[in-house]
């Protein structure tokens, strides 16, 4: 009996095939940065540990900081395992201060052992975290992400603590200094938009490769300081800026949208978006006590996606949870009559439940954009 051979399939180098969501054919080329992509669980965040030494006014953490959670060791490498099955291809670690957990070095060279593609930290850069940088590589490494949240020590400080400025640019300094892909993410608020722009140029003499701007939210801490929250004309307004500051700078930007006007979603079309990334599943976070999350934005509610239990098992959550949340805004948007049909699809349901109301019923000629959608300014 003669067999015929099965065709070689023709692979996508990321590995993901009909998984991911294809662009038009007639899309603008993309920009050269590292864009999220529309692919079942790509990227895991994993919070090792809610403390924190600091007590920022906009941190999103919340109460958790104050329960301090740490996951332990073998939860950790449970944990890492299953979502690598589910999918997971860039990891980041954060926190809290994730440097603060007792085996952070072992759970970073951990990820490079199961096979994350990508592994990234997120830090506040203070003395513990330049500590445990020094007994690591930059090979261990995509990048990592430095916060600042101001372009001087009045307005960081302001939110991080009296001397924590000097204290931080001296990690990002030092980690440029050898080798590492650093970067510098920072939480645009009323506090610090006056000069938080000084960060590019901060970022250029530093030898930073990226910074990423990003509107201060309501969940959390934030919570507790909403005079210092920006509405969204205020913050595109603020993008305007960021348009103009960035043209001649060799540290390149990025900022999440979350709004845009009308006009500007056909930019964002071009760029791949297509509504809400919760629908296509293509992130999740899990905290220290198993929570997993799709959407950021709900992180303070009980719509979580699923549990991950200490030895590995994933458990979606029968009950209202975020994907049902997310997928019935496709058969009833949130704002009764879509701005923008071909990429909005539907709005940001996650905004109703968070703010109890949606940015398209406020404002007229404004159309919500996923938070977890990243861009690049429009010069």
């Amino acid at each position: 009996m003669t067999t015929t051979p099965l065709p070689t399939p023709t692979l996508r180098k990321d590995g993901y095939g009909h998984a991911r969501m294809p662009a038009p054919a007639d899309a603008a080329a993309p920009q050269e940065i590292d864009r999220v992509e529309y692919g079942r669980f790509r990227n895991v965040y994993v919070y090792i540990t809610e403390a924190c030494q600091l007590r920022c006014s906009g941190c999103y953490m919340g109460d958790r900081l104050e329960r301090a959670l740490k996951m332990p060791y073998g939860q950790i490498e449970n944990t890492l395992a299953a979502w690598r099955q589910m999918g997971g291809s860039k990891l980041t670690i954060l926190g809290g201060e994730p440097t603060l957990h007792p085996r952070y070095e072992d759970v970073i060279r951990l990820a490079g052992r199961i096979g994350y593609e990508h592994v990234i930290t997120t830090s506040n850069g203070l003395g513990p975290a330049r500590r445990k940088f020094a007994s690591l590589e930059p090979s261990d490494f995509a990048y990592v992400q430095i916060s600042v949240d101001g372009g001087s020590p009045t307005t960081h400080d302001a939110v991080r603590g009296a001397g924590k400025f000097t204290e931080t640019l001296e990690t990002v300094a030092e980690l440029c200094a050898r080798g590492f892909d650093t970067r510098i993410i920072c939480t645009v608020s009323k506090r610090n938009e006056a000069d938080c722009l000084r960060l590019l140029d901060i970022a250029d003499d530093l030898g930073v490769s990226l910074v990423k701007y990003h509107v201060m939210s309501v969940i959390g801490r934030g919570h507790g300081s909403p005079q210092d929250g920006m509405e969204p004309p205020e913050w595109l307004a603020f993008t305007d800026r960021l348009s103009g500051a960035a043209m001649g700078h060799t540290t390149r930007c990025w900022y999440q949208p979350t709004f845009a006007r009308r006009s500007e979603m056909p930019r964002f079309e071009a760029e791949g978006y297509r509504g809400c990334i919760g629908r296509t599943l293509d992130r999740i976070s899990v905290f220290p006590d198993g929570r997993a999350y799709v959407c950021s934005f709900l992180f303070d509610t009980d719509l979580h996606f699923a549990t991950t239990t200490p030895d590995g098992r994933i458990k979606l959550n029968a009950a209202d949870n975020e994907f049902d949340l997310f997928t019935g805004a496709l058969t009833k948007p949130g704002c009764g009559g879509c701005k923008a049909p071909t990429s909005c699809m539907g709005g940001c349901p996650a905004e109703q439940v968070v703010d109890g109301r949606s940015s398209c019923d406020a404002y007229n000629d404004i159309v919500p954009v996923c938070r977890l959608w990243k861009s690049v300014p429009a010069n």
